[in-house]
């Protein structure tokens, strides 16, 4: 545990040193944290940099927090919490797991992958939908403070 701190503490110290203002630096970090909350995986980090230029907001900011917040420790974990909200909003509850579904991403292919995502995307997109601008707004906020915060400290 406290490599992953260490780890994410890098990160961060990695995303506050960029010559940037804090306010471009806090909304790379916002959209990296709205766009990893999307089960887009492989297309996250390619969304990222294009929404970077879009907004003209911090590009590493973007790439970096889209790469800690969704990766493959968190990922499983991430489309579950967005599945059971999506479940949530639709109305209809069922009976999987966090192993289950853990089990079900692992399991895609070809053959299967029709089943698997009429089952699970439509309240995995929802979800996703509901929670993302949430944690997209959180991370700025908690973004911008931090890297302000660091960059008085460091003048």
């Amino acid at each position: 545990m406290k490599r992953l701190w260490r780890w994410f503490r890098n990160k961060l110290i990695t995303i506050a040193r960029v010559d940037s203002t804090p306010v471009k630096i806090a909304a790379g970090i916002g959209v990296g944290a709205f766009i990893a909350m999307f089960p887009i995986t492989g297309f996250q980090f390619l969304t990222g940099l294009f929404l970077s230029f879009v907004f003209r907001i911090n590009k590493i900011a973007v790439v970096a927090t889209t790469q800690a917040v969704c990766n493959p420790l968190t990922m499983v974990f991430l489309f579950f919490l967005n599945y059971k909200v999506g479940e949530l909003i639709l109305g209809h509850e069922t009976s999987i797991t966090l192993e289950a579904f853990r089990v079900l991403i692992a399991e895609v292919s070809f053959r299967n992958a029709s089943m698997v995502f009429t089952t699970i995307a439509k309240p995995l997109y929802l979800g996703s939908a509901a929670i993302a601008p949430c944690i997209g707004f959180a991370a700025f906020v908690v973004g911008y403070f931090l890297v302000k915060r660091f960059k008085r400290r460091n003048a």
